[in-house]
């Protein structure tokens, strides 16, 4: 076993005996004397698979330290070798530590060993389900997108867009939660994958649709919840994105940290960026859209339209007089357009200022083998 051990206790001797005790069956063995060392050294790039703790400790008592060991590294196994074998603090400990081990001094070599050997066991077989978890988690997201590029072209770029501009609202608002709210701006628009193609054309030419249509345009965030839910620990995200559609006034902004709160705020700023991205593609202006979400009744939260105007400041920018012409041929993953890519019929299909994606590129060259259609050339900004 190759996996780190860290013992902590404030008695020199006796974490000095135990690391020669211990070193003759397991491999990497640390100790700190003290709680406040033993969490820097977590903090360090020694991932510790085992953290062993006495309890009786001056500044923090091992139920102390243990607590914050759940907190800052919560797969590592938590364990406590104490004198002190009081039921109540073995509760505690319990309950509080989250411990899987409670041992008492004195404790044989044998009984250590093998307490040792299957908390080993124990981080192996989380961190396995983790990583099985996390691949079937990222396959399956990444599928469903690579589907929507497929299916609707235009949903895909949309959803593109709307993470451009919830990725950089995060950086720009240090918000808590900017994982679940990247995560559901990607797969946003997947709802659109009910609409027939009758429907589809008129969205992407932006002609008005029938009342029929707008009540099927207005379902596709629950379609998209129940498509998103199957998928385990996707809950969260499934929620933030049904409820896109939501009126401000039926949502909990206020931050108190629960996840009422996460998935509300969430929505409401997956709305606010698909609803300046519509009024983007109606053909206005960003500061004049955003003029208009400011006086709009819907109430939109300003310290997101504050964001928003900062990108595209920062955009207009960086962007100057650095556009360059290349062949679309040679066009590349992370190249940022500077033009609209438009087809045969004058539809938009991948708009100016969207970065090209392996989906995307698929898709611009398999336009470029259609009958009539001529995208010889197209001009990106420079990196």
């Amino acid at each position: 076993m190759t996996e780190s051990i860290l013992l902590v206790d404030d008695e020199i001797l006796i974490l000095e005996s135990l690391q020669r005790e211990l070193g003759m069956n397991f491999s990497q063995i640390d100790i700190a004397q003290s709680g406040a060392e033993g969490l820097r050294m977590l903090a360090g790039k020694t991932p510790y698979a085992v953290v062993m703790s006495d309890f009786r400790m001056p500044h923090m008592n091992g139920i102390e330290f243990l607590e914050q060991v759940r907190q800052v590294s919560p797969n590592t196994v938590r364990m406590m070798l104490t004198g002190n074998a009081e039921l109540q603090i073995a509760i505690q400990a319990v309950n509080e530590g989250q411990i899987f081990r409670f041992l008492t001094k004195p404790c044989s070599h044998d009984l250590l060993v093998s307490s040792l050997e299957t908390a080993l066991k124990q981080y192996q077989l989380v961190m396995a389900e983790k990583v099985l978890l996390e691949k079937t988690l990222v396959g399956s997201i990444n599928m469903m997108i690579e589907m929507l590029a497929i299916v609707n072209s235009k949903a895909y770029g949309k959803a593109i867009r709307i993470r451009k501009l919830v990725s950089f609202i995060n950086q720009y608002l240090q918000l808590e939660n900017a994982w679940q709210y990247e995560l559901s701006a990607s797969l946003s628009q997947l709802g659109w994958i009910i609409f027939p193609p009758a429907m589809l054309d008129k969205l992407k030419s932006l002609k008005p649709l029938t009342s029929h249509e707008q009540l099927l345009y207005s379902m596709h965030p629950f379609a998209a919840r129940k498509l998103i839910s199957k998928i385990p620990r996707l809950e969260v995200i499934s929620q933030i994105i049904e409820g896109q559609g939501r009126s401000v006034d039926d949502l909990y902004l206020e931050n108190d940290h629960s996840e009422k709160y996460l998935v509300d705020y969430g929505s409401h700023l997956i709305s606010t960026c698909v609803e300046y991205d519509n009024l983007l593609e109606q053909g206005m202006a960003p500061e004049t859209a955003l003029d208009q979400m400011a006086s709009s009744r819907k109430k939109y939260r300003p310290e997101i339209l504050e964001a928003i105007k900062k990108m595209e400041q920062e955009q207009e920018l960086s962007h100057q007089g650095v556009v360059e012409t290349i062949n679309t041929e040679d066009l590349e993953v992370g190249m940022i357009l500077a033009q609209d890519i438009i087809d045969n019929k004058g539809i938009i299909l991948v708009k100016k200022m969207t970065t090209v994606t392996r989906p995307m590129l698929i898709q611009i060259f398999s336009l470029m083998a259609r009958p009539g259609m001529s995208i010889e050339k197209v001009n990106i900004y420079q990196s």
